[in-house]
């Protein structure tokens, strides 16, 4: 499952928002360190399932299906809130960075509103959250070049004797971050580095860890507490900083509203039940027109925004290619986030270790036609993979 990292300044609204998107109650208050240990849930992307294109109804496993879109688990991992000196420490800093290790991708959740200083104090004088974007990179990226200047010195003159590659050497830094091999030579083709590792300065192993935060574990800066500025104030960050808006509370009003029976869904297109009353109604009207006008949007819409623009893509692997069932009969009842350019063999791997080893073909569940292990999967794919692993 595709791990996102949740991570930012105290008080920033990450539990709110963890609480909203993963249904998990958690400590929710407005000032600092509410949360000091880390929060572990699932939250949902959307696509369209490819049930559409039959007669019979999807039967999920993981996540669920709504009126033909697909809610597809992802796992959250909520971060303690981190402070200047966090990568040398402070406030447990180092302890907390170490839970987005395995993060796929990393959200730094910030306070859009200013009206919480860097270390996530009520502040009476305005603060400029484009400050928290920055220094929440840095303690990422400073965090990482103490991982991998550790020993340097020893650890350079001894790879530098060896006949491998470059990458390969450096694998073992970048192994420390959740990389791997592939990751390592992607970064390698794109950044040009000294041939030698004793040659490495520290500006080197700077841009490094910049490059795994630009091409393996990209961040993604959303603001949040947006509900709390007006529309003009809200143009201000259209900018390049700050890639969404959005508002822990709404989402964690309409959820609560879905989870109480006020509401049909806790998509944007709901509608009032019996047991809404006229206070929910009011309340919850203004949020969708907030969303209405396009300066908010939902943190699932957020989400699969960022999946996709990463060239993740939607597979569906079945036992049946003719009827897109599993062996108890269930319909697409599995769906796997792949990368664009992944292969049927990725996907066999991905299955299980075993059927990837003995892969011997595949079957497109469209088409019914015979697939290798080159065969470039297409978003919403449905995919019977053979293999003589038993």
């Amino acid at each position: 499952m595709l791990k996102i990292g949740l991570i930012g300044k105290p008080n920033a609204g990450k539990s709110t928002l963890f609480s909203a998107i993963t249904s998990i109650d958690v400590d929710i208050a407005n000032y600092p360190f509410t949360t000091i240990k880390p929060n572990v849930g699932i939250s949902f992307i959307k696509d369209k399932c490819p049930e559409n294109e039959i007669t019979a109804k999807c039967n999920p496993r993981e996540g669920r299906c709504a009126e033909g879109i697909r809610y597809i688990p992802v796992e959250i991992i909520d971060v303690p809130g981190l402070i200047e000196g966090a990568s040398e420490g402070k406030g447990m800093g180092n302890e907390f960075l170490d839970n987005v290790r395995d993060a796929d991708i990393i959200i730094n959740l910030f306070d859009v509103s200013g009206m919480t200083d860097l270390e996530g104090n009520l502040s009476e004088n305005k603060h400029d959250p484009k400050e928290d974007v920055k220094f929440v990179y840095r303690e990422i990226v400073n965090w990482m070049n103490g991982k991998i200047s550790k020993d340097w010195q020893k650890f350079s003159r001894k790879e530098d004797n060896s006949p491998e590659r470059l990458e390969v050497k450096m694998l073992q830094k970048a192994a420390t971050f959740g990389l791997n091999e592939k990751d390592v030579i992607f970064i390698m083709t794109k950044e040009k580095f000294p041939d030698k590792l004793i040659h490495w300065g520290n500006d080197d192993i700077n841009r490094f860890s910049e490059a795994i935060l630009k091409y393996a574990k990209p961040v993604f800066n959303i603001g949040n507490k947006s509900d709390l500025l007006t529309e003009e104030a809200l143009k201000e960050f259209s900018g390049e900083e700050t890639n969404y808006l959005i508002s822990a509370q709404y989402e964690l009003l309409i959820e609560k509203a879905f989870n109480n029976g006020y509401i049909s869904s806790d998509g944007n297109d709901f509608t009032f039940t019996a047991k809404s009353g006229e206070a929910q109604k009011t309340v919850l009207n203004e949020i969708m027109l907030k969303y209405k006008s396009g300066s908010i949007m939902r943190f699932y819409d957020v989400l699969t925004a960022i999946i996709k623009s990463l060239g993740y893509i939607v597979v569906y692997p079945v036992l049946d290619e003719t009827r897109w069932e599993d062996k108890n009969g269930n319909v697409l009842p599995d769906a796997y986030l792949m990368k664009e350019g992944d292969t049927a063999l990725d996907l066999a791997y991905k299955i299980h270790t075993d059927i990837g080893k003995n892969f011997i073909r595949a079957v497109n569940g469209r088409t019914k036609r015979i697939i290798g292990k080159d065969y470039k999967l297409l978003n919403n794919d449905v995919i019977k993979v053979i293999s003589n692993s038993r």
